[in-house]
């Protein structure tokens, strides 16, 4: 009940915040990178993909993690702010963390929610018990396949061993939640579609219930030009897969069915919305999503910190730091003039805006990488909602609570 309050008074302070172009409180879901390492090295990833060649992730930069001192420093000052959500993600595993666990507990103790993206790799059963025992809410677990080959295929420095493996310890898990009588962590299987997988996604469906997970998340995946975008679909490729996309919710029915197991599609409408844009052919999968949507809300909502420090207003805005935790605290920066900066281009958003640019993960010096596939389009349409929701009194209290 006590969270549940605080998620409502941080929705709504965010919420007025973005009508009255003020800043009342914090983010709602802030990422962090914990670490540049990483042990895979996935066929479509912008740091360490075999095919990026001289645009891989340098030595030195993929050497850089958050030490436990700053990041304990980070949550608390996440916490004071009403930041909610947590989420480990980046250039690097979350798991090569040496102290990730700590870290876990730390977030956990002060009643925030924490997910993860992971590639799960180095979860054995000994730490799988721990991620139970500490409560971690969600795993996002980027499978990217639904066999062994595939899998392997994807994932050069792998093997279909690995795979397997990964399945066996994703059975334990819920084993072992099912004798503690514990929902957590609930597993996600992530899937980023190319053109070597995407015949599979009726077989990760029912992976995802055979092996029970609680969701499963399609993406395109988003290329790096003369780099990873061979792995594009086609428009062949594409009308084929949508045709697929077409028959999930039924598949889904039937395999709930048969294996007495639940799975939440996640995003599967903006899933298929984006393989069906006309821009899809050059991989720009949000351009009708954005046109739609003219305000971006990120810069009230969201924050990322990398693992050299930097603070990223946006999941595409690595390029235009706003700045970095190891030369000022959090707050500073959130409230700091190149954060304010960013707010002003994005929240009147202008596709012809200069500062726009910078946008995206392409390593060339003008991309526009909104248009290409925008990280945070699911946060700002729930953030939307929410100022769809906020009424007049609650806008009146929120603003004479600013003021005292």
């Amino acid at each position: 009940m006590k969270n549940k309050l605080k998620d409502n008074i941080q929705q709504a302070k965010i919420a007025c915040g973005i009508l009255d172009k003020k800043v009342y409180t914090g983010p709602w879901h802030v990422q962090i990178d914990l670490t540049n390492k990483c042990n895979n090295d996935c066929i479509a990833c912008w740091c360490n993909s075999p095919l990026l060649g001289d645009k891989a992730m340098r030595a030195e930069i993929k050497n850089k993690f958050l030490p436990f001192e700053v990041v304990i420093k980070l949550v608390d000052e996440l916490d004071a702010l009403g930041a909610r959500d947590l989420y480990f993600t980046g250039g690097g595993e979350p798991f090569m963390h040496p102290r990730i666990l700590d870290i876990m507990r730390h977030i956990k103790s002060k009643g925030m929610r924490l997910d993860m993206s992971t590639n799960f790799t180095l979860v054995t059963k000994e730490i799988a018990e721990q991620l139970i025992e500490i409560g971690v809410d969600h795993m996002n677990i980027s499978l990217w396949a639904a066999t062994p080959e595939t899998y392997s295929k994807l994932h050069p420095n792998k093997n279909e061993q690995t795979f397997l493996k990964m399945t066996e310890i994703i059975d334990f898990i819920n084993a072992r939640k099912a004798e503690k009588q514990t929902l957590k962590p609930a597993l996600g299987m992530y899937n980023v579609i190319t053109s070597e997988s995407y015949l599979e996604i009726i077989d990760m469906l029912e992976f995802a219930h055979l092996h029970r997970m609680n969701d499963i998340n399609f993406v395109p995946v988003d290329t790096m030009p003369g780099k990873t975008d061979v792995l594009s679909l086609n428009a062949k490729q594409r009308q084929e897969l949508s045709e697929l996309v077409a028959t999930l919710p039924a598949k889904r029915l039937e395999f709930q069915e048969k294996y007495q197991h639940e799975v939440l599609i996640s995003n599967l409408e903006m899933f298929a919305q984006r393989i069906r844009s006309d821009s899809a052919d050059e991989a720009n999968y949000d351009a009708e999503l954005l046109s739609s949507m003219p305000s971006c809300y990120a810069g009230w909502s969201f924050a990322r910190i990398l693992a050299t420090g930097e603070v990223n207003s946006c999941l595409k805005s690595f390029k235009i730091p706003v700045g970095n935790i190891f030369e000022s605290s959090f707050p500073e920066i959130w409230f700091g003039a190149k954060q304010h900066e960013f707010r002003a281009h994005t929240i009147d958003y202008d596709i012809n805006d200069p500062y726009l640019k910078s946008m995206g993960n392409d390593m060339q010096t003008e991309g526009q990488g909104c248009m290409k596939c925008c990280d945070n389009l699911g946060l700002n349409m729930s953030v939307h909602e929410k100022m769809i929701d906020l009424d007049l009194p609650k806008k009146i209290l929120i603003r004479l609570a600013n003021l005292l």
